[in-house]
C-alpha cells in the first residue's frame, strides 16, 4: 500500500509537471529558491525529476529585479536558449527559444493559451510583471502538449492568485532611468473559509530609450492593466473559480537604425481583455486522480498606423494603417488516470476558436517621376478553429527508470472572407482543412545519487496563422507582403539529451539538442518591394545548453550558457549565418548575507553574445541590416529584505556598467549605462 501510494504521488507530479498548461494555479504556488519544487494538486515534484528542459523564474527572483520593465527582461540573459525581441520598441517583447523565432513559442496565461492570427512577429507578451506569481519555460518542442506553435518551447506564465491570510496587500513602486520610466502597483488578497481572492492594478510610465548613440526616437510606451481572482474550496478535493484580467498598451516602434528617424509605427491602442472559470476535482475515483476544466473569453484589439517619409534611398511617402480584433474562445478538459501500479496516463481535449475582425488601409505615393500612386483598403472577417485530443503516458519500468511518451491528433479548420474597398486586390471567400498527428518519446534514469539523466525525441508542428493564409499587409514595411492561401504547416523532429545534477552546493542542468525543421513559412520576393509568404524554408540546429552554480559559503559564482549552430536552408542555398548568436552567456557571482534580522543580497555579472549574421537570400549576400556586432556587458544589482518576514525590499541595479552600444537581431540598442530601483512592501 505504501509503495502504491508513493508510485501515485510520483507520478502524478510528473504528470502534472509535464502538463504545464492546465496546471492548477492556485495549487502551484510553493517554489523554494534554490531547490525548486513544483506543487500541483496535493503532491510536489523536484524540478530535477522533470524529463524535459524546463526553467523556472520564482517570485523571489521577480521581485528582486529591480530594472525588469516586461515579461522578456525577467527572461532575458536569464534562461538559456532564450531571446527576447522588442521590434524596435519597449513594452512589446517577443519570445525565441533555441532560434526558433516568436511564431514557433507558444505563449500561455495561467495555462490558457494567448492566440495571435495578424502579426509579423508573433504573440506578445502582454502582461505586468507586478501580476505575476512565477514564469515556467520549456525549451524543445512540446507540440504533443501544447499543440501548435510549439515547435520551438512554451512558457507559461503563472500569475498571482489569493493570500494565506484573511487580508493582505502589497504595494510596489520603481523608476528607470533608461527611459525616465516609472511603475507602480497595488494589490488586495486574502484566504478565509475556503474562499480566495486578489484584487490588483498597475501602471507604467517610460519616454524614449536613451542609448549610448543618444536618443531613440519614437521608443516610449505607457500601460495600465487591473486583475482579478476568485476561487472557492468546495471541499479538500473540489475548487473551482474564476480570474478577469485587462491590459492597456501604448507604444511606439521605431527603426533599429539611427539614420532612419521618420520611420515609426505608432499603436496608440492594443488592449487585452480575458475571463476564465475553472474547475479542478480531485481522486474522483480510485483510477481518475485528477479531472480539471478551463474556459476562457479573450479579447485582443489594436489599432495602428505606420509612417515613412519619403527619402531619397526611399522615394515613397506610405501610411499603413490597420485596426484589429481578435475574440478568442478557448476550452481544455484534462484527466489523469492511475492505472494499475505502474502507468499514469494524462488524457485532454482543446478548443481554441479565433475569430478576427481586421481592417487595413494603405497609401504609398511616389515622389519621383514617374510618380506610383497605390491605394488599398480591405476588410477581413475570418476565423480559424482548432480542435484537439492527445494522450500521454508515463511507465515506471524500474524504480529508477521512467518512460513518457504520448501523442496528439490537431484539426484545424479556416474561413475568410475578403472585402476589397478600393484597390486592385481580389475579394473573395476561403476555406480550407488541414489535420496533423504529432508524437514524442521519452525516457529518464535516477539510479545515480543526485543524478536525473534524460532521453527525448519529440515531433513539432505549426499550422499557419490567418495573416499567412489570407490576408495582404503592408504594416511596418515600404512594399506589401502577400499572404499565400497554399501554404503546409511547419513540421519538425527533435533529439535531446540531458542531466541534472544537484546536491545542495553544486547544481547543474545541461542538455545537448538537435533538430530539424521543415517547410517553414517564410517571405520571398516577388517584384522589387513586396513578398509573399511561402514553404521553402529548412533549418538545422545543433546546441548545447548549461545552467550551473556553486555554493561557496555567502558566495555562490553561476553560468547561464548557450552554445548554437543553426544552418537555414532556402531556394537550396544553405547557410549558418541565420541571424542567431553561436554564444551568448551570463557569468557572475552572488553574495547572500544577514544583517540583524535583515537579509541583502549582491549580484555583479557580466553578458556576453557572439556576432549575427543574417544571410539575404534574395541578394546573395550578408544582410548589413541584420549584422551585430557582438558584445560584453558588466551590470551589479543589489537588494535588502527587511521587516516581519521580510515584509519591505529594496532593490536596485547598474546596468551596462561601461556604456557598450550594442544591439541584438531584430531589436533596437539597448539602453546605455543606467540604474533603476524598486520598492516593496507586503502588509
Amino acid at each position: 500500500m505504501t509503495k502504491s501510494l508513493s508510485f501515485k504521488k510520483t507520478s502524478l507530479a510528473i504528470a502534472v509537471a509535464l502538463s504545464l498548461p492546465l496546471i492548477s494555479a492556485q495549487a502551484a504556488e510553493n517554489y523554494k529558491a534554490q531547490d525548486v519544487v513544483v506543487t500541483a494538486s496535493r503532491v510536489e515534484q523536484q524540478l530535477a525529476d522533470v524529463n524535459m528542459s524546463v526553467s523556472v523564474i520564482t517570485s523571489e527572483e521577480i521581485e528582486q529585479n529591480a530594472g525588469a520593465q516586461t515579461i522578456g527582461d525577467l527572461l532575458e540573459n536569464n534562461v538559456p536558449g532564450i531571446r527576447v525581441q522588442n521590434d524596435g520598441g519597449q513594452g512589446i517583447d517577443r519570445i525565441s527559444i533555441r532560434g526558433e523565432d516568436p511564431f514557433r513559442t507558444v505563449v500561455m496565461v495561467d495555462g490558457q493559451r494567448i492566440s495571435e492570427q495578424k502579426s509579423m512577429s508573433g504573440v506578445p507578451l502582454l502582461i505586468d510583471p507586478s501580476q505575476v506569481e512565477r514564469i515556467e519555460i520549456i525549451r524543445g518542442p512540446a507540440s504533443v502538449l501544447y499543440g501548435s506553435d510549439a515547435i520551438g518551447g512554451a512558457i507559461n506564465i503563472i500569475t498571482k492568485k489569493g493570500g494565506d491570510k484573511p487580508f493582505g496587500a502589497s504595494v510596489s513602486a520603481g523608476f528607470n532611468s533608461s527611459a525616465s520610466g516609472k511603475d507602480l502597483s497595488a494589490s488586495i488578497y486574502g484566504a478565509t473559509g475556503g474562499w480566495k481572492y486578489r484584487l490588483g492594478a498597475a501602471i507604467q510610465n517610460f519616454d524614449n530609450l536613451d542609448t549610448p548613440r543618444g536618443e531613440l526616437e519614437n521608443t516610449d510606451f505607457q500601460s495600465k492593466s487591473a486583475n482579478a481572482f476568485l476561487s472557492y474550496d468546495i471541499d479538500p478535493n473540489k475548487t473551482i473559480g474564476l480570474s478577469l484580467s485587462h491590459y492597456d498598451l501604448d507604444f511606439m516602434s521605431g527603426s533599429t537604425l539611427y539614420d532612419a528617424d521618420d520611420f515609426w509605427v505608432d499603436v496608440p491602442e492594443w488592449k487585452r481583455t480575458r475571463g476564465a472559470i475553472f474547475g479542478e476535482f480531485k481522486n474522483l475515483t480510485d483510477s481518475l486522480a485528477r479531472l480539471r476544466i478551463d474556459v476562457s473569453q479573450e479579447r485582443n484589439s489594436k489599432n495602428m498606423l505606420n509612417h515613412v517619409h519619403p527619402s531619397e534611398a526611399m522615394p515613397l511617402a506610405i501610411e499603413n494603417y490597420a485596426d484589429n480584433t481578435l475574440d478568442t474562445t478557448g476550452l481544455n478538459v484534462q484527466a489523469d488516470w492511475m492505472i494499475g501500479e505502474n502507468h499514469y496516463l494524462i488524457t485532454g481535449y482543446e478548443l481554441t476558436y479565433d475569430k478576427l475582425d481586421a481592417t487595413s488601409i494603405s497609401n504609398m505615393v511616389g515622389i519621383s517621376m514617374p510618380m506610383v500612386v497605390r491605394w488599398k483598403n480591405q476588410e477581413f472577417d475570418g476565423s480559424q478553429t482548432r480542435h484537439a485530443i492527445f494522450a500521454t503516458m508515463e511507465s515506471t519500468l524500474a524504480d529508477a527508470f521512467v518512460l513518457n511518451y504520448g501523442v496528439r491528433y490537431t484539426w484545424v479548420r479556416n474561413e475568410m472572407d475578403v472585402n476589397t474597398i478600393y484597390g486592385k486586390y481580389d475579394s473573395g471567400s476561403y476555406k480550407d482543412n488541414d489535420g496533423k498527428a504529432v508524437f514524442n518519446f521519452g525516457a529518464s534514469y535516477k539510479g545515480f545519487e543526485n543524478l536525473t539523466l534524460r532521453a527525448n525525441w519529440a515531433q513539432g508542428y505549426r499550422a499557419p496563422i490567418l495573416q499567412e493564409l489570407y490576408v495582404d499587409t503592408s504594416m511596418g514595411q515600404t512594399g506589401i507582403t502577400y499572404s499565400n492561401s497554399d501554404l503546409k504547416p511547419e513540421t519538425s523532429d527533435n533529439f535531446e539529451i540531458g542531466a541534472r545534477y544537484s546536491n545542495g552546493i553544486f547544481t547543474a542542468d545541461a542538455a545537448i539538442f538537435y533538430s530539424e525543421a521543415d517547410d517553414y513559412i517564410t517571405t520571398i520576393a516577388i517584384s522589387p518591394n513586396d513578398e509573399q509568404y511561402t514553404n521553402i524554408g529548412k533549418a538545422e540546429t545543433i546546441g548545447f545548453e548549461l545552467d550551473t552554480s556553486l555554493k561557496l559559503g555567502n558566495f555562490e559564482p553561476y553560468t547561464v550558457l548557450t552554445l548554437m549552430r543553426r544552418e537555414y536552408q532556402e531556394n537550396g542555398i544553405k547557410t549558418t549565418k541565420s541571424g542567431t548568436p553561436k554564444v551568448s552567456a551570463r557569468y557572475g557571482l552572488r553574495y547572500t548575507n544577514h544583517f540583524q534580522g535583515a537579509q541583502y543580497n549582491i549580484d555583479a555579472y557580466a553578458v556576453s553574445q557572439s556576432k549575427t549574421e543574417s544571410w539575404n537570400f534574395e541578394t546573395d549576400q550578408i544582410n548589413p541590416d541584420g549584422t551585430y556586432g557582438g558584445a560584453t556587458f558588466f551590470n551589479l544589482t543589489a537588494g535588502l529584505n527587511f521587516g516581519p518576514q521580510g515584509a519591505y525590499s529594496f532593490n536596485a541595479g547598474l546596468y551596462n556598467i561601461t556604456n557598450k552600444a550594442y544591439q541584438t537581431n531584430g531589436s533596437t540598442y539597448e539602453a546605455g549605462r543606467h540604474f533603476a530601483v524598486k520598492l516593496n512592501a507586503k502588509f
